[in-house]
């Protein structure tokens, strides 16, 4: 177990990356101790494993310790400034106004000249790949859930097998589109019986000994940008993997790979990328 004290709640990868997926971290902050196993983390946060910060500075930090947090949280009450603030009334605290303003950047970008234009026809070609991919049963189907089993894959009921990654497939698609690089159903086969197409952000030592797709992003990242998606493309649910439906799975994939779903923002403003007005916007 490893335990260490910060001034606020933060996640350090050079201690975290090390542990086995049931070892814990406990993190004491004023006031309050929080413990996390390692699945716990990766499956709660599994938006922090994929920043920079993470990956690069080793360190990600919150200014307050987010709702998410608080069921691994075992010592300590949250303060009555954060308390009363998670236990207000739901109203619009953003206000028309100010969402029309968020739709008028969205639409700035939308049109603006540093926003990478896509040719649509390598766009209508990688559409048509992803159905051949769905379509062909012995072709496994890749999923964003449970990131703690990156690289790891599972045969589905159904009898196909199912690849669990991060954002890292949706990347590499991407990366390519921005190249105009469309593949083959043969190509694609070949990258995954030769293990060559990437599933993971970083090939940890846990990784490497777990999974059986162990290729990192490497680069095929986009460095100076945050990739987005149009339609969400979280199950929304708890069921296992081998409990989903089939059909619920190839929906999933094909919103998660097919790049018609995604656009970028410079990862200065990549967080305009979680509000819907400005989504709305980015709609092909």
């Amino acid at each position: 177990m490893v335990e260490y004290t910060s001034s606020r709640l933060c996640f350090k990868a050079d201690l975290i990356e090390p542990l086995n997926d049931n070892d814990s971290f406990i993190v004491h902050i004023p006031d309050e101790t929080f413990k996390f196993t390692k699945a716990d983390f990766y499956r709660v946060f599994s938006n922090v494993i994929e920043t920079k910060s993470y990956q690069e500075g080793r360190l990600y930090s919150c200014k307050y310790p987010p709702k998410r947090a608080m069921q691994f949280l075992i010592s300590g009450q949250p303060t009555p400034y954060r308390q009363s603030e998670r236990c207000m009334p739901t109203k619009d605290l953003v206000g028309k106004e100010i969402r029309m303003k968020i739709k008028e950047i969205g639409t700035l970008w939308r049109n603006s000249p540093n926003n990478p234009q896509i040719d649509v026809e390598v766009l209508e070609n990688w559409n048509n790949l992803i159905e051949k991919w769905i379509a062909d049963k012995d072709m496994p189907l890749i999923i964003r859930k449970e990131t703690n089993k990156r690289g790891q894959s599972f045969v589905h009921p159904c009898g196909r097998e199912i690849i669990v990654s991060d954002n890292t497939v949706a990347i590499w698609v991407y990366n390519n589109v921005l190249k105009g690089i469309v593949f083959t159903l043969s190509q694609i086969k070949e990258l995954l019986s030769q293990k060559e197409l990437p599933m993971v952000f970083m090939a940890t030592k846990e990784i490497k000994a777990n999974a059986k797709y162990t290729k990192p992003l490497g680069s095929y990242a986009l460095p100076n940008w945050k990739l987005c998606h149009i339609q969400p493309v979280g199950f929304n649910t708890n069921t296992s993997i081998e409990d989903l439906e089939i059909s619920d799975i190839e929906d999933h994939f094909r919103k998660y790979v097919n790049p018609n779903n995604m656009f970028v923002l410079p990862k200065e403003i990549g967080y305009l990328g979680e509000i819907d007005v400005f989504i709305e916007e980015q709609k092909r």
